[in-house]
């Protein structure tokens, strides 16, 4: 038999090595991107970061070591003195009540953004003792979040997985996701944009990388794909529990495996986390109805893009969705090779 995957984005953190700055360093150029589903991050002299965007208060028994783990001690948020919280991986682990991501909060990407961005910090290899950080931030609504994000401003006393750091913070710029995506690509001249996100779905037109018009925004994206899976009585009866979403949004990112059976006609496999369920025909048939119900409005909106003379980008996690994007491909539209960073690296590369 023979097996293929279908490439699926994951971090760009290397997995063998760290890559670490020099331990007297202090002064770190960084960007940040909130997504609804992983929060993805570039600080100077580290690999690039992406983690799920779980966040939870912590517990008492929780250990303080642990990778994500943040415990404000003083500064400019007095609201979050003596209080600690989780951002990551572990934070599913925890038990904790008030388990959440961004996609569950639409604020939560001004509210809630220094608790992410110092539970990011909480995640690399190595700590300084005092950190300063000059960040560019990407977000889908800089009117509704960029004042709110600027307050974050100033110094933070914190300890990081048990390391204590001081933190100061200082807000470069707050730009709009399609334009750090555009700046990734180098495309000039008539584009549109999609960014098919976690939560929600972007159409944004361009033309020399400046804005034409308003952005529109759709309030759904790959988590209302992932909520139909959870849904499904079939996924329930073949794995015999309720469904995670969690399990679901990691097992699309795996991909989907093809192999050839004996006969050889080709099967095409989705592995329900680390188990050998297999639940591909669940995740197609909900897809059909994803792009039915959802994206069929957007999509033609966009092929009348292209008729104008638009060139059209597909961006975002949702982008790389197994057999969406082939579909996309199909009607002519361009897929980013790195949709789920492409916000991301196009400003990395405009203030490192």
């Amino acid at each position: 038999m023979t097996e293929k995957t279908v490439i699926v984005p994951k971090s760009t953190r290397q997995k063998n090595t760290s890559k670490t700055p020099s331990k007297i360093k202090k002064h770190f150029k960084s960007v940040i991107d909130l997504g609804n589903h992983w929060i993805k991050a570039y600080l100077e002299g580290y690999d690039y970061l992406r983690e799920p965007s779980w966040y939870a208060r912590c517990l008492n028994n929780i250990s303080e070591k642990i990778p994500g783990h943040v415990k404000y001690i003083d500064g400019v948020r007095e609201d979050l003195k003596n209080t600690c919280w989780l951002v990551g991986t572990q934070a599913v682990r925890s038990g904790s009540s008030d388990l959440m991501r961004l996609v569950d909060d639409y604020t939560g990407k001004s509210s809630l953004w220094l608790q992410y961005f110092l539970g990011t910090l909480a995640h690399l290899p190595q700590l300084n003792p005092e950190m300063s950080f000059e960040v560019t931030v990407t977000c889908n609504d800089i009117k509704r979040h960029e004042p709110v994000i600027r307050k974050n401003e100033g110094t933070h006393k914190v300890e990081l997985a048990g390391v204590p750091v001081l933190v100061q913070i200082k807000i470069n710029a707050v730009y709009p996701e399609g334009i750090a995506a555009l700046k990734s690509q180098n495309l000039d001249g008539a584009v549109t944009i999609c960014d098919i996100g976690g939560g929600n779905t972007s159409i944004t037109r361009f033309f020399n990388s400046e804005i034409v018009g308003e952005p529109v925004v759709k309030d759904f994206g790959a988590e209302y794909l992932i909520e139909k899976i959870g849904a499904n009585s079939d996924l329930k009866a073949l794995i015999k529990q309720p469904p995670s979403k969690d399990v679901i949004n990691r097992s699309i990112e795996a991909g989907v495996k093809f192999k050839k059976s004996e006969t050889g006609d080709k099967i095409a496999l989705l592995y329900y986390g680390e188990s050998d369920l297999n639940f591909y025909s669940v995740y197609a048939l909900e897809l059909k109805d994803f792009i039915e119900c959802k994206l069929r409005e957007v999509t033609n909106q966009l092929e009348q893009y292209k008729l104008a003379g638009d060139k059209i980008l597909i961006i975002g996690g949702g982008s790389k969705l197994p057999l969406l994007s082939v579909a996309l491909k199909k009607k002519g539209f361009l897929i980013s090779d790195n949709g789920a960073f492409d916000n991301l690296m196009g400003l990395v590369s405009e203030v490192i």
